[in-house]
């Protein structure tokens, strides 16, 4: 919830539950969640880019067309321990990537670490470019770490 809210709303976990509670009950698209036998082991939060607060007021990254809900994003992505380097996270991009062309997304993009260490929860590059993304506007950004990868839906 923080990349979703404006940081004056994002309020500690109790709020941010309820907050994400009302987006699931409202019908507005939130992420996936990756079953292993049963069990839910990953998470990826996908949904139109323009619902990403600090995404769209990014500073950093090369955002062009701030309000069209055609480009969808992947903000983050998260294995649980004892699920980790089973190959969980290529999957859940491929079916974020399917969902979003479902719900009418016409480009998908994430904003993968370049190298570890880093922020490994919105995944890592070499990944998203398995997944067919490719690197955008590379010479536009001013992240340290990251980098703005899409694919054409």
């Amino acid at each position: 919830m923080a990349r979703r809210l404006p940081p004056r709303e994002f309020a500690g976990s109790e709020k941010n539950r309820a907050a994400l509670e009302r987006f699931v009950q409202a019908g507005m698209p939130v992420g996936l969640i990756g079953y292993v036998d049963q069990r839910p082991a990953a998470w990826c939060a996908v949904a139109p880019r323009p619902e990403y607060y600090a995404i769209v007021h990014s500073r950093v990254l090369p955002i062009d067309d701030r309000d069209d809900d055609s480009i969808w994003a992947i903000n983050c992505l998260f294995v649980r321990a004892g699920y980790r380097r089973r190959g969980l996270t290529l999957p859940m991009i491929e079916a974020a990537v399917d969902y979003a062309r479902t719900e009418g997304a016409r480009v998908i993009e994430a904003y993968p670490v370049k190298t570890m260490p880093a922020d490994p929860g919105r995944g890592v590059l070499p990944t998203f470019l398995d997944a067919g993304f490719t690197q955008y506007a590379e010479n536009r950004t001013h992240a340290k770490h990251n980098v703005v990868v899409r694919r054409d839906l």
